[in-house]
């Protein structure tokens, strides 16, 4: 049997397709979304939103959606929710249509949502491929990436899914947005996947609940990052663009404290306060001796002559630090 013979004088690949031509301008890419006119995403890039489980993440979608959409009535947005049924995705496709002032129950060609939980891992990796070559969106928007991989640990699956919503970004000059939930014990995205799309993604967005208020913050920016934000649902369950919550003041929270701990007739020993300060809030020793530090300090509490601890009745409390840790 005759050896092969390897040509290795021509080359097989087109390398002047790759090779960036200094002698030309590259058009910057073209703003899907900004922020105070910084870009958040951008033609031919991909992004992620990440975040805790139900801090809000389909809801700052809908926010999103309604901005391009009131914006641009042109643009073409496809949205695939891989988690929900049927009903609790049409309601949200339906509070994108409020949002925007469309009619709740007419379709519109220029946003589709699709529910794919139905769906083997595969054929949901596969319709999402195909929705997009087939309906050429400006925005795309994956509820759940983690749902188009079988584990989202292994580091080949996790590349080629990047890869493949890189290709499909830059192919169709469209931007595509996955979301993936965070870590339960830290802030980092799960999985290999997570590490892929933090890397390869234009913008990293995280969101968190806080109170009643949700944060909207950059997490990592290929571009100037923009401000951080927060949004609301309102009575009619929509979200709203608002300020943060008011957080009480480090004094306020002092004063509550240690009226509940150290009423006006008590006095107490050192050690007596300190351990009521460690049952109340749940505090080690070394911070609830601060805290009784900072009330003293602050002319909330004080020591008499017999070195016992009281309140001090009508204090006046000058210092406008932040809230304590609890």
């Amino acid at each position: 049997m005759e050896e092969e013979i390897v040509d290795l004088t021509t080359p097989k690949i087109d390398f002047s397709k790759y090779q960036i031509d200094l002698e030309q301008e590259y058009k910057e890419p073209k703003p899907l979304v900004c922020f105070a006119d910084k870009p958040i995403f951008t033609r031919g890039n991909i992004s992620c939103i990440s975040g805790k489980a139900k801090s809000r993440k389909t809801f700052l979608i809908s926010l999103l959606t309604a901005q391009i959409l009131e914006s641009d009535y042109n643009a073409r947005i496809l949205i695939f929710d891989t988690e929900q049924g049927n009903f609790h995705v049409q309601r949200v496709a339906r509070r994108i249509h409020r949002l925007v002032g469309y009619e709740p129950t007419e379709n519109k060609e220029n946003m589709r949502m699709f529910a794919l939980r139905e769906l083997s891992t595969e054929e949901r990796l596969n319709f999402v491929r195909d929705a997009v070559l087939h309906f050429l969106p400006d925005l795309v928007f994956i509820d759940g990436i983690r749902d188009l991989l079988k584990d989202f640990n292994d580091i080949r699956e996790s590349s080629e899914i990047v890869n493949l919503l890189m290709k499909l970004s830059s192919e169709l000059d469209c931007h595509i947005c996955a979301v993936l939930h965070e870590n339960k014990g830290d802030t980092s995205l799960r999985g290999h996947a997570g590490t892929e799309l933090q890397n390869k993604a234009e913008t990293v967005i995280s969101v968190t609940l806080d109170g009643t208020v949700t944060a909207v913050e950059p997490k990592f920016c290929r571009n100037m990052p923009f401000e951080p934000f927060h949004f609301r649902v309102n009575e009619e369950g929509l979200p709203e663009y608002c300020e943060a919550e008011a957080k009480p003041k480090r004094t306020d929270v002092l004063e509550s404290l240690f009226s509940e701990l150290l009423p006006a007739t008590v006095t107490l020993a050192f050690s007596d306060l300190r351990d009521r300060v460690m049952n109340a809030t749940g505090k080690a020793v070394r911070t609830a001796e601060r805290y009784i530090k900072d009330a003293e300090t602050n002319s909330i509490v004080k020591k008499n002559n017999a070195g016992l601890y009281l309140s001090i009745p009508n204090n006046q409390v000058t210092t406008d630090e932040d809230r304590l840790p609890f």
